[in-house]
């Protein structure tokens, strides 16, 4: 054999070398995303199924609607936003604030995330969609009121940007049971009565 020849295979053999070490490289580069997705989506679930934040949703879903019809709420809101004395207020009235605030900027930096890919979208909407859409939808006429007043359409964004996708993706998703397959035969042992049809 010449020493051209063997020059060529030993070129060739390398080329196959690096080929083979850079899919090496890809499919760990593969995995570990995959692994790193994971984990952001399984702390994401400790903390939006935590105790404290489903406390945060609770006080939410209890007292916001009622606190909103008061002037004196809104006044307070406004007021901080603007940096303002603020009105005397019950300490319920903070501390209902705080959990708004604690639950609406909590969506709002995981909108930062998803839209800029660190945490997969998908996976994210596919998990979160129902308590994003819950959350959002009690906070929307609150959302509308703080932009107004502060003058910034921006609040809250990547919040509503969770939304839009949840309410988008549940609009072509009903479910994500794998229509191929079977589902297991289970029975409702306290029948529900009939809806009352209204009047």
């Amino acid at each position: 054999m010449s020493l051209e020849q063997l020059s060529t295979i030993g070129t060739l053999t390398t080329v196959v070398i690096v080929a083979a070490t850079a899919i090496a490289a890809l499919v760990q580069l593969r995995h570990l995303r995959a692994g790193n997705q994971i984990n952001a989506i399984l702390s994401v679930a400790e903390l939006l199924n935590g105790r404290a934040f489903e406390e945060t949703l609770n006080l939410i879903g209890t007292e916001l609607a009622p606190a909103l019809e008061d002037p004196n709420f809104r006044a307070y809101w406004i007021a901080l936003m603007r940096r303002e004395t603020l009105p005397p207020v019950d300490s319920s009235y903070i501390r209902l604030r705080a959990a708004v605030v604690n639950a609406a900027n909590t969506y709002e930096q995981l909108g930062v995330l998803v839209r800029n890919e660190i945490i997969d979208r998908t996976m994210f909407v596919e998990g979160f969609c129902a308590p994003v859409l819950g959350l959002w939808n009690r906070l929307a006429s609150l959302t509308a009121f703080l932009r107004e007043a502060e003058n910034d359409p921006a609040l809250w964004e990547n919040f509503e940007y969770l939304a839009v996708l949840g309410e988008d993706w549940l609009a072509h998703h009903r479910t994500t049971y794998p229509k191929t397959m079977r589902h297991l035969a289970i029975t409702n042992p306290w029948p529900i009565p009939a809806a009352s049809a209204s009047r």
